[in-house]
């Protein structure tokens, strides 16, 4: 939903929950009437009670009164979907709540019912919806197993780089100087006791730009980073799409994918040397989706999320 469309009359809130932040819009008769954020209430990422915390106080700022229907969009597997559809459930009693996998959100954002969804962001996935309604979903498995493409990836790649360096005796390169710089050390050593002592998704996340600037520049080590989290994005993308027999539209989302030019641009040429050629960049934010998909509930009409975008 863009600002300022004419929507329906029903009140509803769209949450996405993102790795860093939690996004959420009260929208009623066709104009925003709230806009609210709050940290991170990815159960997967902090935990059943921080998440209780971040969307209590999400909610607090965009009012509870008079919402008709809620759609929130998730990171993580099925069980943290249920684990949230309880936890909204019983803030909005005997109204119709959806709890989706993040990804739909920017496809309705689109104005699209099907189609595949990559995501780099703070983490990586991708999404599929075939037009008979079935779904696929490759990646999203969290930090400590998966994030390939995302930007936690991409630095754990740049530091794996600079330990391997070490173990064969070879002097800290230009990346490996620039990480130490960035994380204010001075060793290998002390970035691998930093990595384990503190292994925040969204610190670590946070650093991806300096590999990506690098590589800009032309570094050899960090352009084949980028190189593989590129290619990681396609595979993922390609999976989904081979699942449901789907030779696109697919969209690419999340600030790496959207804003990163080399990333884009690799993603773009892997999808079209497997076939896939209509690639679209979200250009609105994917809470908008959850909105869309929330109105769609009102009306039981699943085609109204397309005519919304």
């Amino acid at each position: 939903m863009r600002r300022g469309q004419v929507r329906l009359d029903g009140g509803v809130i769209g949450i996405d929950v993102g790795g860093s932040k939690t996004h959420g819009l009260r929208v009623q008769g066709g104009v925003i009437h709230a806009e609210a954020f709050s940290r991170s209430a990815n159960i997967s990422s902090v935990g059943v009670a921080e998440a209780t915390r971040q969307l209590d106080l999400l909610l607090d700022r965009l009012g509870r009164d008079g919402v008709e229907a809620v759609c929130v969009g998730t990171a993580g597997m099925s069980a943290a979907e249920s684990t949230f559809n309880d936890l909204v459930t019983a803030r909005f009693p005997g109204i119709p709540v959806r709890v989706v996998p993040d990804p739909q959100l920017c496809l309705a954002a689109t104005g699209l019912t099907h189609g595949a969804v990559i995501v780099s962001g703070t983490g990586s996935a991708a999404w599929a919806q075939a037009w008979d309604g079935r779904s696929a979903q490759a990646g999203g498995w969290g930090y400590l197993l998966g994030d390939e493409g995302g930007g936690y990836g991409v630095v754990r790649a740049a530091v794996r780089h600079v330990l391997h360096r070490a173990d064969a005796g070879l002097p800290v390169d230009t990346l490996g100087s620039n990480l130490l710089r960035l994380c204010q050390l001075h060793s290998p050593g002390q970035l691998l006791d930093r990595f384990y002592q503190s292994p925040s998704r969204q610190e670590w996340a946070g650093k991806a730009a300096m590999v990506f600037a690098l590589a800009e520049t032309g570094d050899e080590a960090a352009t084949l980073i980028v190189r593989h989290a590129a290619a990681e994005l396609v595979q993922a993308g390609q999976r989904v799409c081979h699942r449901l027999g789907l030779d696109g539209p697919v969209v690419l989302a999340g600030g790496l994918a959207v804003h990163q030019p080399m990333l884009q641009s690799a993603v773009r040429e892997g999808l079209a040397a497997a076939g896939i050629g209509d690639v679209r960049v979200l250009d609105a934010d994917p809470v908008h989706g959850a909105v869309a998909l929330a109105e769609a509930l009102l009306t039981d009409d699943p085609e109204r999320t397309e005519r919304a975008g």
